[in-house]
This record gives structure tokens, C-alpha cells and sequence, in this order.
């Protein structure tokens, strides 16, 4: 066999050798590839399986109940403070309703007041009736006369300031009250008059 056949032949064994030991190298490549795939896939799912179970079941439901705890407790807050404005507010409003001055608080008693009751009726003795009806009901200090200037038939009540003579209106059938004096057509004297009771024709009778 002469050189020329021989460099052939170990020509082409080179060849097939190294295209077997490619083609382990490219099977060995894979392989690896494979493991390192698989291997990578399970340390993820190891992590994953770590981190899902870092609580325990008691842990979990303690945390739980905690936050529920929480819930309730600023639930409570709530209601309480809200409880704590309506009651405020209830203190406010009776305080300024305590302090507002009624209208009987400021009537002014008659009883203690020097009264002058005038009869401008044609009915004699009307103004002596009229005058022992209120002595009687605790005005205690009442005196009488005749009145020739009107002849009305509703009583009027004159008095110094507002306030004064509510306590009378009651007596009569629907008399008023106006703020002023009398001194003119008066048979008495009107000394020390603070309240003046004319008379009027609706109330000829005394009950």
C-alpha cells in the first residue's frame, strides 16, 4: 500500500472520529442544557414553596384576629366620639334655652302696685264693685273714682312701662293695655297712681 493510500485512509478515520466526538459533544451539550433547565425550574419552585409557607397557619389566623381587633376597636372610637358630639350638642342647646329670658319672667306683678279703678259706665257703684273684686284676689292697694272723658266699652289699663298690668287682663272681658297716664276728667285724686283701670261697658257685671 503505498503512502498516498494510506494518508487517505487515516485521512478519512480523522474525519469520522471527529465527527463522533462532535456529535458526543453536541449529545453531552444537550444533556447539560437539560439537567440545567430542570435543575433551575426545581430551585424556583423550592422558592416559591419557601416563601408561601414562611407563616404558619397560627401565625396567619393570629394576624387575623388582630387586624379584626383593630376594626372593632376604631369602630368603638367612632361611635363614641359621635355619642360624645350629640351629648355636647344636647348641653349646648339646653344651656341657651336656660339662659333665653321668658315673657313671665319679665311681667311685672300688679299686686304691690297703687291701682285707681274708674267707672266711665252710666252704672253707679260699678267702680266700688270692681274695686273690693280685686282687693279681694290680693291687690292691696286699690282705690276707686269716676272717669267723665270716654265712653267705651272696652276696659283699658294704663300702666308706666311694658311689662306691667298682665296680671289684670284676666279679670276683664277684653280689656287692653296701653303704655301712658290719665290726668285729666279723674273726680279723685291721682297721688301715687302707678296703674289706671278704666272701666268700659263690657264689664258692668262683676263675676
Amino acid at each position: 500500500m503505498d503512502k498516498k493510500t494510506m494518508l487517505k485512509l487515516f485521512g478519512e478515520e480523522f474525519l469520522r472520529s471527529l465527527v463522533v466526538l462532535m456529535a458526543i459533544l453536541i449529545i453531552g451539550f444537550c444533556a447539560f442544557f437539560v439537567i440545567k433547565v430542570r435543575s433551575d425550574k426545581k430551585a424556583v419552585a423550592e422558592n416559591t414553596t419557601e416563601q408561601t409557607s414562611t407563616y404558619s397557619d397560627e401565625e396567619l389566623q393570629a394576624m387575623l384576629d388582630e387586624e379584626n381587633a383593630k376594626d372593632a376597636e376604631d369602630s368603638d372610637s367612632s361611635e363614641e366620639a359621635t355619642t360624645q358630639e350629640v351629648t355636647t350638642e344636647e348641653i349646648t342647646t339646653e344651656e341657651v334655652t336656660t339662659e333665653e329670658p321668658t315673657t313671665e319672667a319679665m311681667d311685672v306683678p300688679s299686686t304691690d302696685k297703687k291701682i285707681l279703678v274708674l267707672n266711665s259706665t252710666k252704672t253707679n257703684g260699678l267702680a266700688s264693685r270692681w274695686m273690693n273684686k280685686l282687693s279681694s284676689e290680693g291687690f292691696t292697694n286699690v282705690s276707686k273714682g269716676n272717669y267723665s272723658l270716654s265712653k267705651d266699652a272696652q276696659t283699658k289699663i294704663y300702666v308706666p312701662e311694658e311689662g306691667m298690668g298682665k296680671d289684670l287682663l284676666p279679670y276683664f272681658t277684653d280689656a287692653v293695655i296701653e303704655v301712658g297716664t290719665l290726668d285729666s276728667g279723674i273726680d279723685v285724686s291721682t297721688s301715687g297712681v302707678e296703674i289706671f283701670i278704666v272701666i268700659g261697658s263690657n264689664d258692668v257685671s262683676v263675676q
